[in-house]
């Protein structure tokens, strides 16, 4: 079998591992942030926000926006994964997909797999 396959196979089962993603980031210090609107439809959420004193959240802190967006975001369960970050009318949005992971006792026999 084709050393880079099970190297890759081997990163994306690591990486699929219950507890992977749990450990949370430290959040960095700075204005209180806002959030002004939140919808989830599916597994995706928008999160809008700004500064509690209305004002924009620049680029340079939007890494701690973005931190805030998965807090709320995703459901007990799920890790939230950042996607695209738009801003209009003095507000950034982030879309954040919500992903869960299942384990299971089933074995996946990969003996059909391309060497």
């Amino acid at each position: 079998m084709n050393r880079h396959l099970v190297l890759g196979l081997g990163l994306f089962v690591a990486a699929c591992e219950p507890g992977a993603f749990d450990a949370k980031p430290e959040v960095p210090k700075g204005p209180p942030i806002e959030i002004t609107k939140a919808v989830r439809a599916g597994d995706t959420a928008k999160i809008t926000m700004r500064y509690k004193d209305g004002g924009v959240i620049p680029r340079e802190d939007e890494s701690r926006a973005v931190l805030k967006a998965m807090e709320i975001s995703c459901q007990e369960g799920e890790s939230g994964i950042p996607d695209t970050r738009t801003r209009a009318e003095g507000q950034l949005t982030v879309n954040i997909f919500c992903v869960g992971v299942l384990t299971s006792d089933e074995v996946i026999d990969g003996s059909g797999l391309k060497s």
